[in-house]
């Protein structure tokens, strides 16, 4: 079994920086890029429509820092380098410690597709976990969300399979398509 498992409050690379969101640096951009964005993310993240206000994005980080305290989520801000904005989240959640696994959850604002920044993102929060003990971590994406399901695939995740009808999201049913990667694969 995992004891104390924590992860870094700065993993980056020459172009990203993950910075945990437990404190309030990025909320400003966070509340920006979500709302800006609401449409978009609403067909892949239910919590959008419960995000009304700054204050809304706020109290979502005081909750990641408490889980962050707690150990079993680590929420991080993907911030671009060359502007210093944050541009997106990534998560490491439902950490499990007898069975060293995780999930990695993720969204970046759309204009930022195409340039690499989440699968860069991926690689480094997958990178961290490894060396903190985790054995497998998994990515689900909603079966319609390509752009998500390549991440994974790019990043080395394999297909496992998918989970019919489990995620209701934008007032309908869809499936859940499961990734995985062990440590060392």
């Amino acid at each position: 079994m995992l004891e104390n498992f924590v992860m870094p409050e700065i993993i980056e690379n020459d172009t990203i920086l993950l910075s945990s969101r437990n404190n309030h640096k990025y909320d400003e951009d966070m509340w920006s890029e979500t709302d800006k964005n609401r449409n978009f993310l609403r067909t892949y993240m239910p919590w959008v429509d419960k995000t009304h206000s700054l204050q809304d994005c706020n109290s979502a980080t005081d909750m990641f820092t408490d889980k962050w305290h707690k150990g079993t989520d680590f929420a991080y801000s993907i911030v671009l380098k060359s502007t210093g904005k944050a541009v997106g989240s990534i998560d490491i959640h439902n950490v499990d410690c007898e069975n060293h696994s995780a999930e990695i959850g993720y969204w970046l604002a759309p204009e930022y597709n195409g340039f690499g920044y989440m699968t860069q993102a991926v690689k480094l929060i997958e990178t961290a976990s490894f060396l903190q003990g985790l054995h497998r971590l998994v990515i689900t994406t909603q079966q319609e969300n390509i752009r998500s399901s390549n991440v994974a695939k790019r990043s080395g995740y394999i297909f496992e399979g998918a989970n019919k009808d489990a995620i209701f999201s934008d007032n309908k049913f869809h499936d859940r398509l499961v990734f995985a990667k062990l440590k060392n694969s």
